[in-house]
């Protein structure tokens, strides 16, 4: 049941974002919800063996380090004055990253060129 919801959010994202606002749907004349559904499918699965998950890591900006900073304060006068140093040193902030699919898109071209080779058209309902 897990992996039928699964397939039913993806195909819902590939729907809405080749949409936009518009919303579209796959036709096809004399085609049973049956033979809708295992399209989807069969499309789907051969888009993923084609182009299987390449999870990769996409940097969004990049690390850096701040300076270390030194705050000096003297007491006493002449001879008998000292002075004392403390240093604080710089921090590190690591790169910001996220994963993607690098293969995402191409699975959704995949699905969407064996639906049309199997005669579906996507037609714009609203």
């Amino acid at each position: 049941m897990n992996r039928r919801l699964l397939r039913l959010a993806w195909w819902s994202t590939l729907v809405g974002l080749l949409g936009g606002c518009a919303q579209y749907q796959w036709k096809k004349y004399g085609a049973t919800r049956e033979d809708f559904n295992r399209d989807t499918y069969q499309c789907q699965m051969e888009a993923a063996s084609a182009y299987p998950a390449a999870i990769v890591n996409q940097q969004l900006m990049s690390g850096y380090q701040t300076p270390a900073t030194t705050n000096c304060y003297s007491s006493g006068y002449g001879y008998s004055s000292t002075t004392t140093c403390t240093t604080t040193p710089g921090r590190t902030v690591p790169p910001v990253t996220y994963t993607v699919d690098a293969n995402e898109d191409n699975r959704a071209q995949a699905t969407k060129a064996c639906m049309y080779a199997r005669g579906y058209q996507l037609v714009q309902t609203k």
